[in-house]
């Protein structure tokens, strides 16, 4: 008889976690100004994560709908928006 399986990965196996390491440094001055600190060797990496953590924040961020400002003229003419 063959033995039910369930899943394809074995459940007494312990799934092996990434090694994390510290990529750059990120500040803030009193003057809201950002200052980056980053390894040289690692620039087009460090480029990359950026880049996808504004692209990760972007996906979160609510959609901002900006009505126009009516205009004297358009009142004039009857344009309703």
């Amino acid at each position: 008889m063959q033995k039910a399986e369930t899943s394809t990965i074995d459940a007494k196996k312990e799934v092996e976690k990434p090694t994390l390491s510290k990529l750059l440094e990120i500040s803030v001055d009193s003057e809201n100004k950002i200052y980056v600190n980053w390894p040289t060797d690692k620039k087009e990496l460090t480029i990359v994560a950026l880049s996808e953590a504004i692209k990760l924040v972007e996906t979160y961020r609510k959609p901002q709908v900006i009505k126009p400002k009516p205009k004297f003229m358009d009142f004039v003419r009857g344009v309703k928006r």
